[in-house]
């Protein structure tokens, strides 16, 4: 795929995200492979669904620094960017989604005060990359900051715990989900895996709660 092709590929993702109501105002975002092993990861404080090819920052997973910016001068590099560069740098990922999805914040109120939501009995578990529908699956979750760059080191420390290490996402509460993949359609999958099951095991909770 080339760079302009996922440049593409990336902002019909934000599109389809917002179409399903897992971004909104102007919160979200999304990173992909640039040439020459960077990310290009979209602009912050814009509406995400109306983001263009050509409005995509490119930075440098390693050092974090701004290879390349938009011709548009209003528009500001995402905060997701270090935390898509520290996913990036410790699982290999090449594409990152960021969501703010009810389902995710809903699923992180299940945590309870703990650092994991188990995730069982499901037939879509099959669509993380590893898992079979017989699997117990526990996705981290981690405690909200004020600002997005400051969540870095409570998402390093979810990346390091070995309990976590077959884990596509990391799910913030009160926030959202970062969910990732080795390229951007298997980023894709992952994010609408993930977001079903999260869908699946809030209901079955309150299913079980009303019962």
């Amino acid at each position: 795929m080339t760079e302009e092709e996922t440049r593409r590929l990336l902002v019909d993702q934000l599109r389809r995200y917002y179409e399903r109501g897992w971004i909104s105002g102007t919160g979200g975002g999304i990173c992909g492979p640039a040439d020459g092993g960077a990310l290009l990861v979209a602009p912050t404080g814009v509406h995400k669904e109306l983001v263009g090819p050509d409005e995509l920052f490119t930075i440098d997973p390693v050092t974090e620094t701004i290879l390349a910016a938009p011709a548009r001068a209003d528009l500001r590099p995402s905060e997701c960017g270090p935390i898509f560069a520290h996913i990036a740098r410790e699982r290999g990922a090449r594409s990152i989604a960021h969501t703010h999805a009810l389902s995710a914040v809903l699923f992180g109120d299940l945590a309870d005060g703990g650092d994991h939501v188990t995730v069982e009995r499901l037939e879509m578990l099959k669509g993380i990359r590893g898992f079979a529908n017989t699997e117990r699956h526990d996705v981290p979750v981690i405690r909200n900051t004020p600002r997005e760059i400051e969540l870095v080191a409570n998402v390093a420390r979810a990346l390091a715990d070995p309990r976590f290490a077959r884990a596509y996402a990391v799910v913030v509460e009160d926030h959202g989900v970062y969910v990732w993949g080795a390229d951007v359609w298997e980023a894709k999958r992952h994010v609408e895996t993930y977001h079903y099951l999260f869908e699946a095991t809030v209901a079955r909770h309150d299913r079980r709660r009303k019962g």
